[in-house]
């Protein structure tokens, strides 16, 4: 039995050898997740708010829909205010944009404010933590 493609064309390019992965970073730093201004947050609805974020993020809205596995029908949807992402998609979509612009806009929907973690903020007070205890220890 004949083929009607070539084995060259049906190949992926991994097993042909044209592409390299040597300086594909593994390993970069992770940005922090950008804010939106909150005199923005306080005027703006649900789809500004998620126009804002894709906006932020570099992307046009066909790359955000392909890095979130969902069709460019869908997400211009979301765009437009006729479908919504929610959930772990909503948070898939934060992290995809790096910006948390529609989560800010919920809380504040619900009279809440939205405080981004620091992690050195974190590590410096489990630092104190055991400085404690192991003066504590010392001191016994």
């Amino acid at each position: 039995m004949s083929s009607t493609v070539p084995a060259t064309e049906w190949k992926g390019e991994e097993s042909t050898g044209k592409h390299s992965q040597g300086a594909f970073p593994f390993l970069a730093a992770v940005q922090p997740a950008k804010a939106a201004p909150a005199v923005f947050i306080a005027a703006c609805d649900d789809v500004g708010a998620m126009r804002y974020a894709t906006q932020c993020s570099g992307m046009d809205d066909f790359e955000v829909a392909d890095e979130l596995a969902i069709s460019h029908g869908y997400m211009s949807k979301v765009l437009h205010g006729t479908a919504g992402l929610y959930g772990r998609r909503l948070v898939r979509f934060m992290r995809v944009t790096g910006c948390i612009a529609p989560l800010q806009w919920l809380a504040e929907q619900m009279g809440c404010e939205v405080v981004v973690k620091d992690a050195r903020a974190a590590e410096v007070a489990a630092l104190h933590a055991r400085l404690a205890e192991l003066q504590g220890r010392r001191a016994a």
